[in-house]
C-alpha cells in the first residue's frame, strides 16, 4: 500500500504523472495485445482525477474505459457518472478518446447488470481490470458499495444492481467487491477533511466494516491519493 499526500493542485499533477507512468510501464504484449483496462468512478472526486487524466500524454488507443458504478439516470443528468466523464474527458480528447463501455442503466437494472457483466467478461477475455480509480466517500463507501448494504457481499461475478442505495439516487449499478478486489491496481482518491476520519481508521486497521477497509486489507496493489495528513506508520510519498 502506498500513501501519496499533497495539496490538491499538486495531487492532480501527481495523478497525471502516475497515469503516464502506468501506461508507459505496463506491458505491450500478452493475451490482450497490449491493451489496458481502467475503471472510473464518479462523484466529487471525479472532478479531480478526470482533468488529471485528460492532461496525461499517453496512447489512449491502448486503453479501454469501464465504469465502477453508475446512477440510473439519463446521460445528460448531472448525476450521471458517464455524462461527467464524457464532458470532462472523452469529448475534450476528441479523436484521441479511448474506447469506453458505459453501464447501460436505461435497461431494467437486473438486465443492465447482466449486460455489463457480459461486456466485462468479453472485453477482458475473462480476466481482471488493470486499474480501478475510485473515489472514497465520507462513510468509506466505494463505487456504489455502501457499508452494511447486502450488495457488498453479492455473489454476482462482476456487476450487481442496487434498487435501494442509502443515498439518492437510490437505483444504481456497481461493480461487485469481489471483482474490484481482483484488480491489478487500485487508486483511491480521498480529498477533503470529511474523508480524514474514515481514511485514518482504515489505514490504522481499527475497523473492518467499510468497503474502504476491505480494499485496503485485501486488494493486491493499492495507492491512496489524499490531501489530508494521515498520522500513520505507513510510508508516504509527498509531492
Amino acid at each position: 500500500m502506498e500513501l501519496v499526500h499533497a495539496p490538491v493542485p499538486e495531487l492532480k499533477a501527481l495523478l497525471t504523472e502516475s497515469f503516464e507512468e502506468w501506461v508507459r510501464t505496463s506491458g505491450t504484449t500478452g493475451a490482450k495485445g497490449g491493451r489496458l483496462s481502467c475503471a472510473l468512478s464518479g462523484g466529487p472526486t471525479a472532478l479531480i482525477f478526470l482533468p488529471a487524466l485528460r492532461q496525461a500524454n499517453v496512447d489512449w488507443s491502448r486503453i479501454t474505459l469501464f465504469w465502477a458504478d453508475e446512477r440510473a439516470v439519463d446521460i445528460v443528468d448531472p448525476e450521471s457518472n458517464y455524462g461527467l466523464a464524457s464532458r470532462m474527458l472523452l469529448k475534450p480528447l476528441g479523436s484521441r478518446a479511448p474506447r469506453a463501455f458505459r453501464m447501460p442503466v436505461e435497461a431494467p437494472l437486473s438486465q443492465a447488470a447482466s449486460k455489463y457483466d457480459d461486456s466485462l467478461a468479453t472485453q477482458l477475455q475473462g480476466g481482471t481490470l488493470d486499474l480501478a480509480i475510485l473515489g472514497v466517500a465520507e462513510d468509506g463507501a466505494l463505487c456504489a458499495l455502501f457499508p452494511g448494504h447486502r450488495a457488498l457481499t453479492a455473489d454476482d461475478l462482476r456487476a450487481v444492481a442496487i434498487e435501494d442505495a442509502p443515498k439518492l439516487p437510490s437505483r444504481r449499478l456497481t461493480l461487485t467487491m469481489r471483482f474490484v478486489l481482483q484488480s491489478k491496481k487500485i487508486w483511491l482518491i480521498a480529498v477533503g477533511p470529511r474523508k480524514l476520519a474514515v481514511l485514518h481508521a482504515a489505514l490504522s486497521k481499527s475497523q473492518r466494516t467499510t468497503p474502504l477497509d476491505l480494499v485496503l486489507q485485501h486488494a493486491k496493489d493499492v495507492t491512496v491519493f489524499t490531501d489530508q495528513v494521515i498520522r500513520s506508520a505507513l510510508a508516504s510519498r509527498r509531492a
